[in-house]
């Protein structure tokens, strides 16, 4: 074996390949034809290595001898006669079939098949296939053909892994891998590429040897994981293969088979001597054979429990692990599934294994098992004692939950279900049913938990109804389990029998624990006198002592008395203990009172012990059922009556002579509202038509009391209103009357109405004809009505008139209404005169003390002084002006001051002397002064105005008008050019402008009218986009980036103040929000006032009951002169809080003034924020309602006060008082007016904070208002100033569009200047471009001359002329290549001539186009005239090029500085619009003396005779490629060689 592997190392690698592998195969036949070792174990084991093609037949789709042909032997050498042979499938001799590939052949005795030759038709693209069955799988190691002939240029080895699979490829073989199959010659695989792919290799195409040759393909060379066989599926299925396919594409040829010769074409055809397979019958390492089946099959013999093919699958039964190919560590063996001897068949489960790691699932376990390995009974079924086969649970279907049973056979029953088959039913159940048997369903809480066995129904208690005792009778409600009855009845004051139990409540106790005082208990014997109780504060309790064996009773304070409602149904609770055993109980042990209702029940009754000396605890149920003991009896109405006001809670302290009773502690419960453990016992009743109320303790609107003093138990009636009500008050009955009529019954019309209001419409009070606050009556017998109690300045049948000494028009009756106001004369008429106003105007008509005027407030003419002064001598005073030193000899002055008007030159305040330095002045004329050089004549007008020449102005015309210019060289005054006017004009535009502008500043803070948000909106977008459209022209005129940054500053800044205008809404919006809170709070306040008038009535009422009998002697104390003292001071009290609820509904309303004040002034200009004015409005109106209804409680607490002094004074003529009744009601008095004062101070807070809120929002509202205004002043100024440099930016623009304009056109043209230059340029360089293409020419021309040169002898002078032609055309482009720019025309124009020049020499040697070149030598010489006046042209050009930039670049500086100064404008400056002028002035000049018009003509003169001599050069550009193109086609009409190669074999 050594000796073998060496000499394999110097074959090629496939034949050393196929060597070794045979060798490897020839080794482990002999050691691994067994499946078991020596030990008994499995282990892998493999068929015999074999030729699986041996004898095996081949069909081939074409072979010769089918007609008889002839076919020659290839011997490779031209001119030697062929030997040739004839194929005939009928002679044995002579045919060449599809068997003799797979015989047994010797070399002295070889067979073949063959193919039919060439002449047939054989040749690619036709090919022939040669397919070997196999007829099982088999792992092949190797595939080996030996040609007959020589070996193919092109063929391919196929496989497929089953019999009615696809083709795949396992090799090709080509000498042209590309272009035959599209595979790389010589590929190879990469570790990780796909390993199933087939290569392609050139290796076996030659043509020689000619017969003999071999072609072996091993199926694992070049794979990467060949090494790690066992552990690659990938190339354990590229191993498989049942049949093999050799496809012969195309045949190996010397080429001459393109002459078509018949013996030629016989010598080519296909030829294979032995084709052989290497391999092992595919077994997976089960089986050592393979052998026939009964069908002559080839099959595995297999082993290790597996079966199938291939031995491909485990046996049945044998499935406990998944199925693996043998491997040399493990003969991966199939195993036996465990069933535990109940079923002989399984499958193998997925699932199962990976989770048990054994995948043996059995199927048809026997003896009711089930499991995947018969492990456990069958559903419904359960392992008997004998723990073989599985029982039958047989449970009933009925009754048990399930049919499944557990170990014992005992099954799982439905609810009330019992038995172990769960066939009968529990006690307290019936009537088995699918649910299981029916319990008795009673409800806890309302049943004895009894039915009735047949039909169910549960036994209810008492105030319970319904089959399962789930619901309360009518009048009950609160299903309750603790309550013996079931059902609480409702109370609803007797009213409504429908209740239910209402949300809210929670468990509350009213508590004495006396852990530091008595808390209010009181001791009282049996003649009601009250005695103290000792508390002690060692044992925390209280205690009573008695002398003899009358009882004396704890009585209980203020906070278990009252409405206990709550409490009904309840538990009273007491810790009590005596101090002596021998106590002697009595039925009235507790007692209760109230309502006109006295209860007591024993201290033992309700299960309670019997009293001993350890404190005990004893429950009392509050309730009348006879179970509770309370005696008397009551009726559940009258016992929840007496809760409902209960007067008296009495404990029974002593119970023997000599002896203490110890009370611990005391609890009733009770409920309120809250959150805590939810008290189901308080009722919410469904009241009838004309109750409300939780309780329907309340009549409803449009109803009253029948019976007031029965309180809520009274029934409530409908009101009776005339019509004009459908409300009135549920207790005093009295109407909330509308339709402007008033009394307990709205029996008469309000105050200002007339009319009869007992018909009942609401038109029957009419308002009457007269002014607001009027009254009016009817007269009886005209009907008419007439005016009472007109306002004062009124008079008149409808106070039409205004009184002497009034003036208005207070009906309209001559334009709009005015009120009627006391003429103002200023003191200055007679008080006891008659008529001294005018009653419509106010105007005085009796002035006395020398005024005049409409209220006679300025002195008559001719006087002074000041008619407003207080004493008569300071009043109005003579002028005396002297006649002859005032104007017109007038006697008048002025009226303040008594100056007289004095003639010119004339002093003192009468005009009585002259001024000094003058005389005789007395015509009022003075000295003119004219100015000499700009007067007409010394002379001047009548006012004083001396008469000006042209261009002067002024009094004296000694100044030049203006546009006008003073020139000392030229007298007078000399006009400015007429282009100052426009500027002139632009001037007074501008102050027109601002002139506007300052009025509308000037009236925003004046105006009344609001300023519309849109408006104001729409103001800032006119303005922003102004500034915009400004921008874009800026920016399109290119002109100072310092103007466009101001402007976009100015943008920035206004959408700033934009943004700060929205927050100034949000701020407002959050202001609204604001005042609803105020205006909740005010809400609530207004219920608390309500509240507080309800406490004031409840005392009026209380003190209207009171009965008060005055003392029986003189010296008896008067409790009710304390009383009335003690309501006295309640009064004042109260006042005193209504006065301070009413300054601080005044702050409020003071408050939400300013707030309203500001907010208007802030958001002038704010339409949004009407909404928010409005709801400040709603506010202000809030806080005045709560200033009236302040008032209103003021006055009646006044009147409550009155009431008590009423009483107080009246007290010696009332009859004997029952003291202890009035102590009583004095006390409730006292209680009421306590709560009340409380709530008064709750409602004060409460004010209070409602004011510290309203005083935090003034403050924001202030801030808020500074804000506005700072921004809006802000905003403005932005404005103002945007506009004004809007309008000196318009200005300006305007003045340098035209500059502009002109510079853009230069510049445009310039640029079009330069574009011509650019395009000349860019024709240059594509002919620099069009080089590399020449010079390709060039070196083909050359290479073509050198073949020409080798096939035509006598043609080498015509190549060498061409070729010399070739080498001028380069060393042309060359010179072309130099020429750059349009700097360089001149040498351009001089190597033109030159180009020219040997054009001409070339275009000699080519006689054809003589004459052609002859017409181009003159047009070359016309260009040379053309360029150089080109280059004359162009340096000129490019130095008024020059100028005209430089010019430009002034000019935009120029424009540049003017915009920047622009920019920093802030007023107008005519002095710097004359700078601006004279700049723009002189950029003028400078443009016209540039003369760029001309100069651009020329410019473009020249570029255009540029692009002319371009155009030329191209043509002649295109006229050599002519000639060259001419060169190639001589070229191409000869012969390359003395015969034609075609290629022999094209696809």
């Amino acid at each position: 074996i050594t000796t073998i592997f060496r000499m394999s190392l110097f074959i090629k690698p496939q034949t050393r390949c196929l060597l070794l592998w045979t060798l490897w195969a020839a080794c482990s036949h002999g050691a691994m034809d067994e499946c078991i070792d020596e030990s008994g174990r499995p282990q892998r084991c493999m068929p015999e290595f074999v030729n699986a093609a041996f004898n095996v037949t081949v069909v081939a789709t074409n072979t010769c001898g089918s007609p008889p042909e002839e076919y020659c032997l290839q011997t490779g050498v031209t001119g030697v006669t062929k030997s040739c042979h004839i194929c005939d499938a009928r002679d044995p001799r002579n045919y060449h079939g599809a068997g003799f590939l797979t015989d047994y052949n010797t070399q002295p005795d070889t067979t073949w098949w063959q193919s039919q030759t060439m002449l047939a038709g054989i040749q690619y693209p036709n090919s022939i296939n040669l397919t070997l069955h196999l007829g099982k799988a088999f792992d092949i190691t190797y595939v080996r053909l030996k040609f007959h002939t020589s070996r193919p240029e092109s063929f391919a080895i196929y496989k497929r892994t089953s019999e009615d699979g696809p083709w795949i490829p396992y090799q090709y073989y080509s000498g042209s891998c590309e272009k035959t199959y599209s595979k790389i010659n010589r590929g190879f695989i990469r570790t990780g590429e796909d390993e199933q792919q087939a290569l392609c290799t050139d290796e076996f195409s030659d043509i020689s040897p000619l017969s003999g040759g071999n072609v072996a393909f091993s199926t694992l060379e070049g794979r990467p994981s060949k090494y790690n066989f066992d552990n690659s599926p990938v190339l354990q299925d590229w191993v498989t293969a049942t049949d093999i396919r050799v496809t012969l594409n195309r045949l190996n040829t010397f080429g001459d088979e393109v002459f078509n010769d018949p013996k030629v074409l016989k010598s080519y055809y296909y030829a294979i001597s032995d084709f052989a397979v290497g391999g092992r019958c595919k077994c997976n390492g089960h089986a050592s054979e393979c052998v026939k089946n009964e069908r002559s099959k080839l099959v595995c013999n297999c082993k290790h429990n597996t079966e199938g093919p291939d031995c491909n699958v485990c046996k049945r039964f044998y499935n406990d692990r998944p199925w693996r190919r043998a491997t040399t560590d493990n003969a991966n063996e199939c195993l036996s599934c465990n069933c535990n001897g109940k079923s002989a068949e399984c499958y193998f489960d997925h699932e199962l294994y990976r989770a048990t790691g054994h995948g043996g699932h059995c199927r048809n376990c026997a003896d009711n098992t089930d499991g995947p390995n018969c492990e456990r009974c069958l559903d419904n079924y359960y392992r008997g004692s004998s723990g073989q086969r599985c029982l039958s649970c047989s449970c009933n279907p009925v009754g048990s939950l399930s049919t499944q049973c557990d170990n014992t056979g005992r099954c799982s029953c439905k609810p009330g279900v019992m038995g172990d088959k769960c066939d009968r039913c529990q006690p307290g159940y019936h009537t088995l049913t699918a649910a299981g048997c029916r319990p008795c369903s009673c409800n806890p809480a309302g049943s004895t938990q009894e039915c009735d066995f047949h039909t169910g129904r549960c036994q209810c208690k008492e105030n319970v109804d319904g089959f399962n005792c789930d619901r309360c009778k009518l009048g009950y409600f609160n299903l309750d389990p603790q309550n013996p009855q079931g059902c609480t009845p409702c109370f609803c004051f007797q009213h409504s029998t429908v209740c239910e139990s209402a949300d809210g409540y929670s468990i509350h106790k009213v508590t004495s624990t006396f852990d530091r005082d008595e808390e209010g208990w009181k001791g009282q014997q049996r003649d009601s006198s009250i005695v103290p109780v000792q508390w002690s504060p060692t044992t925390r309790e209280i205690s009573l002592i008695s002398e003899d064996y009358f009882p004396i009773y704890f009585v209980a304070p203020e906070k278990f008395l009252g409405n206990q409602l709550l409490s009904y149904g309840q538990n009273l609770t007491l810790n009590f203990r005596i101090q002596h055993r021998d106590a002697r109980l009595s039925a009235e042990d507790v007692v209760l009172e109230g309502a006109g209702h006295r209860v007591a029940v024993p201290l033992i009754a309700q299960d309670n012990s019997y009293p001993g000396e350890e404190t005990q605890t004893f429950v009392f149920r509050l309730h009348e059922t006879t179970d509770y003991a309370w005696k008397p009896n009551l009726k559940h109405a009258d016992f929840q009556k007496l809760l409902h006001n209960l007067t008296s809670v009495m404990i029974r302290g002593t119970y023997s002579a000599k002896s203490a009773g110890y009370l611990d502690s005391v609890s009733l419960v009770t409920a309120h509202r809250g959150s805590g453990t939810p008290a189901r016992w308080v009722e919410r009743c469904t009241c009838p038509q004309g109750y409300v109320g939780q309780h329907c303790g309340q009549c409803d609107l449009g109803y009253r009391r029948s019976q007031p003093e029965l309180g809520s138990f009274s029934s409530c009636e409908p009101c009776n209103c005339n019509g004009h009500s459908d409300t009135c008050d549920p207790v005093t009955g009295f109407c909330n009357c509308q339709h402007y009529t008033a009394g307990k019954s709205c029996e008469r019309c309000k105050d200002g109405f007339y009319g009869d209001p007992m018909v009942g419409s609401p038109s029957d009070c009419k308002p009457c004809p007269c002014p607001a606050g009027a009254t009016c009556a009817v007269v009886p017998r005209t009907k008419e009505v007439v005016c009472t109690n007109c306002p004062a300045g009124t008079t008149g049948k409808r106070c039409e008139l205004c009184d002497d000494g009034f003036f208005g028009d207070p009906l309209g009756e001559n334009g709009p209404i005015r009120a009627c106001r006391a003429c103002s004369c200023n003191n200055n008429i007679d008080p006891n005169a008659v008529g001294n106003c005018n009653r419509e105007s106010g105007e005085c008509l009796k002035c006395i003390y020398n005024t005049a005027g409409v209220f006679c407030d300025r002195c008559k003419e001719g006087f002074y002084g000041n008619a407003l002064a207080a004493n008569v001598t300071d009043k109005c005073k003579p002028c005396s002006c002297s006649p002859y030193g005032t104007v017109d000899k007038k006697t008048t002055c002025s009226q303040v001051t008594g100056l007289c008007q004095c003639l010119p030159n004339v002093i003192n305040r009468d005009c009585s002397a002259c001024e000094p330095g003058f005389y005789n002045l007395q015509s009022g004329k003075g000295s003119c002064d004219c100015d000499p050089e700009g007067s007409e004549s010394a002379q001047c007008k009548d006012d004083g105005h001396c008469q000006c020449r042209p261009g002067f102005v002024g009094a004296r015309c000694d100044m030049c008008e203006e546009n006008y210019f003073y020139n000392r060289s030229t007298p007078g005054c000399q006009q400015c050019p007429n282009c100052y006017s426009l500027v002139r004009d632009k001037v007074n535009q501008q102050r027109q402008r601002l002139h506007e502008l300052q009025n509308l500043i000037d009236n925003l803070d004046n105006t009344e009218n609001t300023v519309g948000d849109k408006a104001f909106e729409k103001r800032l977008k006119e303005a922003e986009k102004t500034i915009m459209d400004l921008l874009q022209e800026a920016q399109a005129s290119k002109v100072d980036k310092g103007l466009l940054d101001r402007l976009n500053n100015i943008n920035k800044t206004l959408n700033n103040q934009w943004n700060r205008m929205q927050n100034i809404k949000n701020t407002v919006d959050n202001t609204g929000t604001q005042a609803d809170r105020a205006r909740n709070r005010v809400h609530d306040t207004e219920n608390l006032i309500k509240t507080a008038r309800e406490e004031l009535d409840k005392a009026k009422e209380a003190i209207s009951k009171v009965d008060i009998k005055i003392p029986t002697t003189p010296g008896d104390q008067n409790n009710m002169t304390l009383l009335a003292e003690e309501a006295r001071k309640l009064s004042e009290k109260h006042k005193a809080d209504a006065d301070q609820i009413e300054k601080i509904a005044k702050d409020a309303n003071d408050t939400s003034t300013k707030a309203y004040n500001m907010l208007k002034k802030a958001l002038d200009g704010e339409n949004k924020t009407s909404s928010d004015i409005d709801e400040l409005n709603r506010k202000y109106d809030l806080a005045k309602n709560l200033e009236k209804q302040a008032a209103k409680v003021q006055a009646e607490a006044e009147e409550a006060g009155n009431k008590a002094l009423k009483i107080y004074a009246n007290l010696t003529s009332l009859p004997p008082i029952d003291t202890k009744t009035l102590e009583d009601e004095a006390n409730k008095i006292k209680k009421e007016a306590s709560d009340l004062d409380k709530l008064v101070d709750k409602t004060e807070k409460e004010y209070n904070d409602l004011r510290e809120d309203l005083r935090g929002k003034e403050t924001e509202v202030r801030k808020l208002l500074e804000k506005g205004k700072t921004e809006q002043q802000t905003a403005d100024q932005l404005l103002a100033r945007a506009d004004a440099a809007k309008a000196l930016a318009e200005e300006a623009a305007k003045k340098g569009i035209s500059t502009f304009k002109e510079a853009k056109d230069i510049l445009n043209n310039l640029k079009d200047f330069d574009k011509r230059v650019n395009d000349n340029r860019t024709a240059a360089e594509d002919a620099i471009r069009r080089i590399p293409e020449i010079n390709a020419t060039i070196n083909e021309a050359n290479e073509k001359t050198r073949r020409a040169e080798s096939a035509l002898g006598n043609a080498a002078t015509d190549a060498k002329e061409a070729k010399t032609k070739a080498e001028e055309a380069e060393k042309i482009a060359k010179d072309v290549q130099k020429v750059h720019t349009k700097t360089d025309a001149e040498k351009a124009f001089e190597d033109t001539k030159i180009l020219d020049g040997k054009v001409n020499d070339m275009m000699d040697q080519l006689t054809a186009a003589e004459k052609e070149l002859e017409k181009k030598k003159a047009e070359a010489d016309a260009d040379m005239m053309m360029a150089a006046m080109a280059s004359d042209n162009a340096k000129e050009a490019e130095g008024n090029a020059r100028k005209a930039k430089n010019a430009v670049r002034t000019v935009l500086s120029t424009i540049n500085e003017l915009l920047k100064q622009l920019g920093d404008i802030d007023k107008v400056d005519l002095s710097k619009l004359n700078q601006i002028e004279k700049a723009l002035k002189d950029a003028k000049d400078k443009m016209a003396e540039s003369e760029l018009d001309r100069k651009l003509k020329e410019l473009n003169d020249i570029a255009k005779s540029q692009e002319d001599m371009i155009s030329d050069y191209d043509r002649q550009i295109q006229d050599i490629r002519k000639d060259v193109a001419n060169l190639n086609d001589i070229k191409n009409t000869l012969p390359e060689g003395c015969f034609n190669t075609p290629s022999l074999e094209r696809p």
